[in-house]
């Protein structure tokens, strides 16, 4: 199971709907939170669907909770908006829950495009992107993981300055991180430039040996020295090495909306990509 489906991450995040809905169809599990009258999956995360008390149901015992979830939503008269994980999580499990929904009435809302690097295979950047490397490469970064909240804070201070440059704040405040951080354990890291930060980055350990980048980003005056390339590497290989199957740069997309910059930067890195469906009722 994914955290975000875990019952620790839900009650930390139920006052950010009005009422959450735990229901339980033979062992198939998914939690609903309400808002404005409407029903989420996750209310507030990447991704939620459901969890199985087994690892691969049969799809019979699939489509029966499906059904059974129609039913409770008509008879609850309640719209209902489901994000499925991405297939790392669980291949098996999330075609299972797409198809078995599709067949209970549920239709595609949009679907976002979701980029990961297998961490069992060779990481292959392309020579772009190695060129960006080499270019940050002579300016002798160092990267670190942090180990004390004025480092963790650092950090966040680089990120929520960074987005507010683009137009888009965080979605998580330092105080919500580190309330996160007591349900899901989270990783801090820096890259220093002459013992100066001038990137920082949080990944959640999402799922067993998964790693999932929820926040990251740079100063603007070191861009021309590519930190971000090397940091993106060096991010990697840091659980590759610690034997880690996957490392989830998540999506570059939002309500199947396409960032391409985005998209250009995790390509030239080597990631796979995968679909993120969002389907309603």
């Amino acid at each position: 199971m994914h955290v975000f489906n875990k019952k620790e991450f839900l009650e930390l995040n139920r006052h950010k709907c009005s009422e959450l809905h735990y229901l339980d169809f033979n062992g198939i599990n998914i939690v609903l939170g309400e808002k404005s009258g409407e029903l989420y999956s996750p209310f507030s995360a990447p991704f939620g669907g459901f969890s199985s008390l087994q690892k691969n149901p049969s799809l019979e015992i699939m489509e029966n909770a499906c059904e059974k979830l129609y039913e409770w939503l008509k008879e609850k008269n309640k719209k209902c908006h489901i994000t499925l994980p991405p297939p790392i999580y669980n291949q098996s499990l999330v075609s299972l829950s797409f198809y078995s929904l599709q067949n209970r009435g549920f239709s595609i809302e949009y679907t976002d495009l979701n980029y990961s690097l297998n961490l069992s295979k060779p990481l292959q950047p392309n020579p772009d992107f190695c060129r960006n490397i080499k270019v940050a490469l002579k300016k002798n970064m160092l990267f670190k993981k942090c180990k004390n909240n004025s480092e963790n804070e650092t950090a966040y201070e680089i990120i929520n300055t960074n987005r507010k440059e683009q137009g888009y704040p965080p979605h998580l405040s330092f105080e919500e991180l580190q309330k996160t951080g007591s349900v899901c354990d989270i990783d801090c890291f820096l890259l220093e430039l002459d013992e100066i930060p001038i990137a920082g980055a949080y990944v959640y350990l999402t799922a067993p040996k998964i790693a999932q980048l929820i926040l990251w980003g740079d100063k603007r005056e070191y861009k021309k020295f590519r930190p971000m390339s090397l940091f993106a590497m060096r991010l990697a290989e840091h659980y590759k090495e610690r034997d880690f199957y996957y490392f989830d740069l998540g999506p570059t997309s939002k309500n199947g909306i396409p960032n391409y910059g985005l998209s250009y930067f995790k390509h030239k890195m080597g990631c796979e990509i995968t679909l993120k469906h969002t389907v309603h009722i």
